[in-house]
């Protein structure tokens, strides 16, 4: 669901939703097996079973997944690091009783496990084998009214793999979150020309974070009223709003949003849409708390990350004219322009050094030597320039032939995160779809412009998101044979939300394909898919791996 969705759906739905509604098992009786492998030892299978015995509906699945490690790239100035693979496990149960035609109750739980590398400011980290997550879930729904329970249980351990603590031993990250949920929607028709949606939830969560003690729980709740009045056969106007009061904020936030919808003809229609959306501090933004060393041997100190309780939400405002028509040969035209402004955004930075008033005299053991300590006094400086009693420091580099010492404003000695400025983002996007026979294809496009700061004081502390991005693909489907082939364009990006790691990912080109064939009165489904056939080097961030080709074999059964 394309654009800002916090008017409905509530904190951190910045600029888009996707939201998965599965099959209830009486739509899907019956048993179905998926067995693949290939290139980086890949390898997964899942089972599914759905039943239905009267008013009584069940579904029962589980599946594995495994694959070996991409490469890792060679950063500058950043500790290489062994990559690993993942292991994922999975399970899930669900049933449905029907109370009468209209109602039906809905029962859920599930179990995944995972293990591989996660990404944040102060470096990567390893989840460790056995890490879950495992949820439970209960709702009731008739006609658009839902009211549903859900809770949520997160069990992992990692190490990081770059950020050492003050003990010489890797960084560790042990956290638990324990998550309820109660919510409700409805949707009712006022009148002739009002379709009015409505709902609200309230959700808490309790914490155990190894980086982040203090950051215990989290309540936060929300209503919403949403209506969609029909101002005639051409046109409608949808309008609505939400509030939020969520910890640790001390205001509530009100979330609007407004679109109008003019149809000139059939099949065709213009959008003129307003929206807002926030983003919320997270338990690490606010009370982070960890020590780690920085800098390489001989010369090693710390330097403390820490959180800060008095951040406000990030707040986007969002703009955007868009059409979308249905052409007699079967093509779809979307066309759509966009600007959105982002302020306060929550940004990890350094925020202090060491130097003159703060110089690095026992911090960890062994402590400086007193001469090495007083070079921090200066910034590097020539070293004729130098003061005579700080001549004696190592030389941090040299310009022209001269050395340079002094160690002031070089070395980190506090991280944290703040609130930033302004940032102003502004685009196009087009796509076209079309069908016919067996034959289906697709094209898309989008140009984003340089973004606008405000009161961001270095604007290389900041991502920019490619320039240009493009998607094409080119599908047969026969019956019995089916292929197809799709072509990913990305532009070059800068990434600087990672501080240990500062920089630009070239542009790619990827291409991905895929064949098969149904058998067995389409029960057996042979395919074999290809990502990245001509093996490009693809790098999606500057931290993250190089995604080489994959060749996978998939075998399918239903019966």
């Amino acid at each position: 669901m394309r654009g800002p969705g916090s008017a409905v759906w509530g904190a951190n739905a910045m600029t888009g939703v996707v939201n998965l509604i599965t099959k209830r098992p009486r739509e899907m009786v019956g048993t179905s097996i998926l067995l693949g492998g290939g290139e980086l030892a890949t390898a997964y299978g899942s089972v599914s079973h759905a039943g239905v015995s009267g008013n009584f509906g069940y579904k029962i699945s589980g599946g594995y997944y495994e694959q070996d490690a991409y490469d890792r790239p060679v950063i500058p100035g950043v500790s290489n690091f062994p990559n690993s693979g993942t292991e994922q496990p999975k399970g899930d149960l669900r049933f449905d009783w029907d109370l009468d035609d209209a109602s039906y109750l809905t029962f859920g739980a599930g179990y995944a496990g995972t293990d591989g590398i996660i990404h944040t400011g102060i470096g990567p980290f390893d989840i460790d084998s056995g890490s879950n997550l495992s949820y439970g879930k209960l709702s009731y729904s008739r006609g658009a009214f839902n009211l549903g329970l859900f809770a949520n249980f997160l069990e992992a351990d990692s190490l990081n793999l770059v950020s050492v603590g003050t003990d010489g031993q890797p960084l560790g990250f042990e956290f638990t979150t324990d998550t309820y949920n109660l919510d409700f929607a409805n949707t009712s028709v006022a009148g002739t020309r009002n379709i009015l949606t409505y709902g609200g939830n309230y959700r808490t969560s309790d914490f155990e974070l190894e980086i982040a003690p203090q950051g215990t729980s989290k309540d936060e709740w929300g209503v919403f009223l949403q209506d969609e009045i029909l101002l005639g056969d051409k046109v409608r106007w949808l309008i609505g709003g939400r509030y939020d009061d969520i910890d640790p904020l001390e205001d509530g936030v009100f979330t609007p949003r407004t679109s109008l919808l003019i149809s000139p003809a059939p099949r065709h229609t213009f959008r003129l849409s307003y929206n807002e959306a926030f983003r919320t501090p997270s338990v690490i933004n606010g009370y982070l708390d960890a020590t780690i060393l920085v800098g390489s041997p001989p010369l090693v100190l710390p330097a403390r990350a820490t959180g800060n309780v008095v951040l406000v939400e990030e707040h986007l405002t969002a703009y955007e004219v868009g059409y979308v028509g249905t052409f007699g040969n079967g093509v779809m035209l979307t066309i759509a322009a966009y600007r959105n402004t982002t302020e306060d955004s929550i940004d990890f930075y350094t925020s202090s050094y060491y130097g003159p008033g703060n110089l690095p005299i026992g911090l960890i053991p062994p402590p400086l030597p007193p001469t090495v300590a007083f070079c921090f006094n200066i910034p590097p400086t020539p070293l004729p320039l130098a003061p005579p009693q700080l001549q004696g420091c190592p030389p941090v580099g040299v310009v022209g032939g001269v050395p340079l010492v002094g160690f002031a404003g070089l070395f980190p000695s506090g991280f944290s995160y703040r609130n930033i400025g302004e940032t102003t983002d502004q685009g196009v996007e087009v796509s076209l779809q079309g069908r016919r026979g067996g034959w289906s294809w697709f094209f898309n496009a989008s140009w984003q412009d340089e973004p606008e700061f405000e009161g961001i004081e270095d604007v290389n502390d900041q991502n920019l998101a490619p320039e240009w991005r493009g998607n094409a693909g080119l599908a047969w489907d026969g019956g019995s044979f089916f292929a197809s082939v799709n072509v990913n364009y990305q532009d070059e990006a800068y990434w600087a939300d990672v501080p240990l790691a500062v920089g630009t990912t070239d542009a790619f080109t990827q291409v991905n394909a895929g064949i098969g064939i149904r058998l067995l009165d389409e029960r057996l489904t042979l395919q074999l898919i290809g990502a990245n056939i001509f093996d490009e080097d693809v790098q999606q961030h500057y931290f993250g791996d190089i995604i080489s080709r994959k060749v996978t074999g998939q075998l399918g059964f239903r019966f």
